[in-house]
């Protein structure tokens, strides 16, 4: 396979190479509308075939090294507080099982930091945002992830860190790992505590789904929309590569964070 970052993309259908195409304002419009409209953006078959292919065996080769996620969490993905009522939302431990590919893990010459590395995708996801400004994450283990989900693995309900995330889903399972959520719950100057109590106790009427085939890129408003993926189910392990993006340059993880998430620093 040619080494250039575009041939791993389906650029007839998605000319983020192209900024001042009609073609490229249409989609950008259009991602823009689906973020407004339902919090999440998806973009099928956005990588060929033959670069998800190799894009899978990469992470099989990493995946056995991957640092096992097992710790609980609550919703916010913050420190444990007393001070909240034992059936507050922030007091509901949330367990996550997964296992984690970090940025290092991955060879120069692999095709998902290449891709991560090209300056088209991280142009087009910005304009989407509408960040003047939006810059790679510096840190050597979270700027490229993989969540690597087995059999009976899951990722419990929570809010991203991040205003939005992006992510590819390289491979999916045969049944479960269904990435659920609740869109836009929580408001930019609150919580949101009534509402994500209602997701908790699994009253709350608007859950939805998202049925993403492999090969496509998702743009997700995750900081405001609670999301959970179901357990995987049967022998095909669930890959999803995540692209971190920064509203400013140089932006690291803490080494307490590192040691947390990654089982290690860097």
């Amino acid at each position: 396979m040619n080494d250039s970052a575009l041939d791993f993309i389906d650029s007839t259908t998605y000319p983020i190479h192209q900024p001042g195409s009609a073609a490229y304002r249409t989609l950008v419009a259009k991602c823009r509308d689906d973020l407004a409209a339902q919090s999440a953006c998806l973009l099928p078959g956005f990588v060929t075939e033959e670069a998800r292919v190799r894009m899978v065996a990469e992470v099989d080769r990493a995946a056995p090294d991957a640092f096992p996620c097992r710790r609980p969490h609550n919703v916010y993905l913050e420190e444990h507080d007393d001070a909240f009522p034992p059936d507050h939302p922030r007091r509901r431990p949330q367990a996550t099982e997964l296992d984690s590919v970090a940025f290092d893990q991955f060879r120069p010459s692999d095709g998902l930091p290449r891709l991560y590395a090209w300056d088209p995708l991280l142009s087009f996801v910005a304009d989407v945002l509408d960040k003047e400004h939006y810059y790679r994450m510096a840190d050597p283990l979270a700027a490229l992830t993989v969540n690597v989900m087995r059999e009976g693995q899951n990722h419990g309900w929570h809010f991203d860190e991040s205003e939005a995330t992006t992510t590819l889903m390289l491979q999916a399972p045969e049944a479960g790992g269904v990435f659920e959520y609740a869109p836009d719950v929580r408001p930019a100057d609150g919580d949101g505590y009534e509402i994500v109590d209602q997701v908790l106790r699994g009253s709350y009427p608007d859950i939805r789904t998202l049925a993403v085939k492999p090969g496509t890129l998702i743009l997700f408003v995750g900081y405001r929309s609670m999301h959970r993926v179901t357990p995987v189910e049967g022998p095909v392990t669930r890959y999803v590569a995540a692209f971190c993006y920064k509203d400013r340059p140089n932006v690291r993880n803490s080494r307490e964070v590192q040691k947390l998430f990654y089982g290690r620093t860097a």
